[in-house]
């Protein structure tokens, strides 16, 4: 007679259970499908886009580090058409960046592609391995005023006018909140040069990170440096006739050195 092997099944059932329940628990392994599933953003009532705006500001207004990524498009008249630097400005009026850009020496020039640093408000771009000097930056690109309190990314995301906040969305892996309105050409040409020519007001969307503002903390003075939390801006797009900038900002508060070349 066959012996009865009932509670051995149910052991074996009980940890196939067991064992698909834990899988399911998981969020990584138990898998046999490679591909990566995108992050999608929070959901809820969206944020008062006057007020995260406002946040931004603040945030951004104390920060001294930051990567730049600018990339224009459709407007050949600019000085500028990519960007992709560090940019450090510890202390105010003296901002200093390093990267590769691709510019125009001259306004008559054709757009030229090359490594440059920036430092005390000269221009240097790397010729033969070695860094020279190439004129005074604020002529062709100073990406130093990106951090300046007063003329930077601060004071143009402080400018916004009849900010709306339309939806949330995932940048380069970030949940941001998508916010769009109308900026001065006044106030952003200093970040972007030239672009306010023969303009009044222009289209802007920025999507700002979507997180609460840091905590207030008393005993640190108002002008503490941003240890890089909070609601940063992630990017903005600025239209322009049939052109647009797009400016994003990563690495925020992540240390830079940037060093004046001898000679």
């Amino acid at each position: 007679m066959t012996p009865h092997r009932t509670p051995r099944r149910r052991s074996a059932v009980t940890a196939v259970v067991a064992a698909a329940a834990l899988c399911a628990a998981l969020v990584t392994g138990c898998s046999t499908d490679d591909s990566t599933t995108t992050a999608a953003p929070p959901t809820g009532a969206l944020p008062d886009g006057a007020q995260i705006v406002k946040e931004s500001a603040k945030t951004t207004q104390t920060l001294r580090t930051v990567h730049l990524n600018i990339d224009v498009k459709n407007l050949p008249d600019l000085p500028v058409e990519t960007v992709s630097a560090d940019v450090t400005n510890e202390t105010q009026g003296t901002g200093a960046a390093m990267g590769e850009a691709k510019v125009k020496i001259k306004p008559e020039d054709p757009f030229t592609e090359a490594k440059f640093l920036v430092v005390d408000k000269v221009l240097y771009t790397e010729v033969s391995g070695r860094y020279v000097p190439a004129g005074p930056a604020e002529k062709v690109y100073d990406p130093g005023v990106i951090l300046d309190k007063d003329k930077g990314i601060a004071n143009v995301i402080a400018n916004i006018q009849n900010p709306k906040a339309e939806a949330r969305e995932v940048i380069d892996g970030i949940n941001t909140v998508k916010v769009s309105g109308t900026i001065d050409a006044a106030v952003i040409d200093p970040i972007v040069p030239r672009i306010g020519q023969n303009a009044g007001t222009m289209p802007i969307t920025v999507w700002i990170q979507d997180v609460a503002p840091p905590a207030s903390d008393s005993t640190k003075p108002s002008e503490a440096a941003s240890t890089g939390e909070g609601p940063n801006l992630v990017q903005a797009v600025v239209k322009k006739d049939q052109g647009e900038v797009t400016v994003g900002l990563s690495n925020w508060a992540k240390p830079v050195n940037i060093v004046k070349p001898a000679g």
